[in-house]
């Protein structure tokens, strides 16, 4: 399948797509009430006709941002997907005058680990047992983009 991926913000529609995606990658998954809450402050998702194939969840306060949430459908990972929408995702933040961005990531996702370091990523800290379902240390890491 030849994809034509478009990013554009989440509809209330896509919460069956998103949750099946959530289900498939995260242990243990958001609930649905996180997703439904609609309190983030951006929540942007990557499609391909109407197949939504992930997600990017992020808040943004005056200089900085942090990802709360991103996930590829399994069935289309190694395709260049999570590549696309973190690309996208630095370039919005990047044109809203966000210096800092941080996230989170289980120190055994490697691929994860390899795509932010590919954007500019550095480990930051550690937070011991972040994670369970396996408990699991979660990597700080952050991208500034000022000076």
């Amino acid at each position: 399948m030849e994809l034509e991926p478009q990013i554009r913000p989440r509809q209330d529609s896509d919460l069956p797509q998103i949750l099946k995606i959530e289900n498939q990658v995260f242990r243990p998954p958001w609930p649905e009430e996180a997703f439904q809450e609609n309190d983030f402050t951006r929540f942007w998702v990557l499609c391909s006709g109407d197949k939504l194939l992930g997600y990017i969840i992020y808040h943004v306060v005056p200089d900085e941002a942090v990802i709360v949430n991103f996930a590829i459908d399994p069935d289309f990972w190694r395709r260049g997907l999570g590549n696309h929408l973190l690309g996208h995702t630095l370039g919005l933040i990047r044109a809203e005058g966000v210096n800092t961005f941080y996230l989170d990531v289980r120190r055994s996702n490697q691929a994860a680990l390899d795509l932010y370091g590919k954007y500019g990523f550095r480990r930051l800290g550690v937070r011991k047992n972040y994670y369970s379902e396996p408990p699991e240390d979660a990597i700080v890491m952050v991208r500034n983009f000022a000076g």
